[in-house]
């Protein structure tokens, strides 16, 4: 069913209670009355970038994706930047112009809700809020559940940065282990050393190094990190695990965002398990992903403050599956 509605809803699940905004899922708990009161977060006026380089990751030798098109997961539009034009001496007026092409999720970037979904016996629903593979029209483009939405509503509110990384290293800043699988009980003991008080339309930011590891690797192991091993594994990331839709379900969270691939864990296993299936399909919470929090995540450590208002607008990109994050820290 293209339309949203309750019928054949995940047991734990949002669909059908943020109507008529349901394409927005959990960005419904932005309300003005949340972003007002995240903007007393404002304290120095520091604003810390969270995103990555358009063109990165990729191999910096060759310019292509490191996420070679050899899987559904990885596949990504080799990033392009092109010259039109160069500036005449004497000219009047002395202009230049140029143009990009890269995907859309190829970086710091947003998931639509349109992006990936999950069909299970005896229903249609496929996507968040019970949307079917049948809002996708026979060329590919989406009419429900896009980009676009999000992008004229804008993601601004309290961002909250729990810093996984330096609570499982005794406060190092050292990233997690790549096997490592951060469970609902240790986000909830992060959020207590962190003397943190979670409120209804938080944007989670979980950092776990793993873009650090990658922007300061060399290119042998920036390899390694991205690609499938020779028996066509996927890489071993740190992530959250599916359990966490019980906490942001319960503690209301309008967006999860993280500096790894996909905020998940990998590899995967069960997709069916997975935080995008049980978070971002059944309950609607928005996941930004490949974001980089080490600039941040110094400031928040120096004063063991780790709340700070978040802006994010996607680009307006009308039927969009996703967006470069264009994501800013305001401390």
């Amino acid at each position: 069913m293209s339309e949203s509605g309750t019928a054949n809803a995940p047991p734990l699940s949002n669909w059908g209670v943020f109507e008529p905004n349901g394409e927005l899922g959990t960005l419904n708990y932005l309300t003005a009355d949340v972003v007002h009161h995240a903007s007393r977060c404002i304290r120095t006026g520091e604003r810390f970038t969270l995103n990555l380089p358009l063109n990165v990751p990729t191999n910096p030798e060759t310019g292509t994706p490191w996420f070679k098109p050899d899987g559904p997961r990885f596949e990504r539009v080799t990033f392009r930047h092109a010259m039109r034009g160069k500036p005449t001496p004497g000219g009047v007026p002395i202009v230049s112009d140029d143009a990009v092409t890269f995907s859309t999720q190829g970086s710091s970037q947003w998931d639509a809700f349109i992006h990936a979904g999950i069909q299970e016996e005896g229903s249609d629903a496929v996507f968040w809020n019970g949307v079917g593979l049948d809002a996708i029209d026979a060329t590919g483009f989406p009419h429900k559940n896009a980009i676009d939405k999000v992008a004229k509503a804008g993601i601004v509110g309290r961002g909250v940065l729990l810093d996984i990384a330096r609570f499982v290293a005794d406060g190092r800043p050292d990233p997690l282990p790549l096997d490592h699988i951060i469970t609902p009980d240790q986000t909830l003991a992060c959020i207590k050393a962190e003397d943190l008080d979670m409120l209804p339309g938080d944007i989670v930011c979980y950092r776990t190094g793993w873009t650090e590891r990658l922007i300061e690797a060399d290119v042998a192991t920036q390899k390694k990190l991205c690609s499938k091993d020779n028996d066509g594994h996927f890489p071993k990331i740190p992530g959250i695990n599916g359990e966490h839709a019980a906490i942001a379900h319960r503690q209301k969270w309008a967006a999860v965002t993280a500096d790894n691939i996909g905020v998940d864990y990998s590899p995967l296993g069960d997709f069916s398990k997975s935080a995008h299936v049980t978070m971002q399909r059944n309950l609607g919470v928005i996941f930004g992903e490949m974001l980089i929090f080490q600039d941040l995540a110094k400031a928040c450590a120096a004063d063991r403050r780790w709340e700070f208002f978040f802006v994010a607008v996607p680009l307006y990109i009308p039927g969009g599956m996703g967006s470069p994050a264009n994501a800013i820290a305001i401390r």
